[in-house]
């Protein structure tokens, strides 16, 4: 069994309020240490499970959150380019979001947002709400690889279900407001447990799939950010369809650059 670890920050039991993503605080750096921990534990109930090869992406925010020398040294680290390769190839067998959050516009969701909390307001695909562990589900499905778990806070999980009702779930805190959120006890035996059921299990877990062709739509906050995307593009099949939506239509999901602009 091989299974790719697909991580983010905002959802790691640990980091309970907005000042742990400002990565020139004193606090980046316990929620640093905090992630590794988060990854060390499913990495060894990984491998505790019987998997052959467990590969990681630190995901959040273009990377660079890791502490490479503390990561447990029978993880291989990937990059997004890896990641599709190996989704190409058939070598993952299923994936686990490691620290998941909440799409955009979620209420209780501890620092919701799909990408870019500055840019994005909204993502759809075939008119249905995205989040980002829906979008990396979509690029999984296409090659029939489940997302089989996801780790984060209440918000992300429960959502998580919206999307995929087999997927087994670990909440390791609860949101007090958008920006604060406060852990739950045992937060260790909840990662270890719900990554152990849910390779246990992973068969079960269907891949998660978009009609095809798909229609990409993504909304900005405001109108000039539209504008400068539209812009930049390339791609002729881009079109502007209010002041703050662009849509494309993706004949087949290949990738995760089709999901984006």
């Amino acid at each position: 069994m091989n299974v790719f670890l697909l991580t983010d920050l905002e959802g790691v039991p640990g980091i309970t309020s907005i000042d742990f993503m400002d990565r020139g605080g004193e606090k980046y750096v316990v929620a640093r240490d905090a992630l590794c921990c988060c990854i060390n534990l499913v990495v060894a109930a990984c491998f505790d499970f019987g998997a052959d090869n467990v590969y990681y992406l630190d995901g959040h925010g273009g990377g660079g959150n890791v502490y490479e020398e503390k990561i447990d040294p029978r993880a291989k680290k990937c990059d997004i380019s890896m990641w599709q390769t190996l989704l190409q190839q058939g070598k993952i067998d299923c994936q686990i979001e490691v620290g998941a959050h909440a799409r955009a516009g979620t209420i209780g969701g501890f620092l919701d947002h799909t990408i870019s909390s500055k840019s994005w307001f909204s993502h759809r695909v075939n008119g249905i709400l995205m989040s980002e562990l829906s979008m990396h589900a979509l690029v999984c499905g296409a090659f029939d690889v489940p997302i089989v778990a996801c780790i984060g806070d209440e918000a992300a999980c429960e959502q998580a279900k919206e999307y995929i009702p087999e997927i087994f779930v670990g909440a390791v805190k609860k949101a007090t407001t958008r920006n604060v959120a406060a852990d739950y006890e045992n937060t260790d035996k909840i990662i270890i447990d719900t990554v152990k059921n849910a390779l246990r299990n992973y068969k079960s877990v269907p891949p998660y799939k978009a009609a095809e062709p798909s229609t990409i739509e993504l909304t900005l906050y405001r109108t000039d950010m539209c504008e400068a995307l539209l812009d930049a593009t390339l791609d002729k099949n881009v079109e502007r369809v209010d002041a703050r939506t662009l849509r494309k239509t993706v004949e087949k999901i290949k990738s995760y650059s089709d999901l984006k602009f």
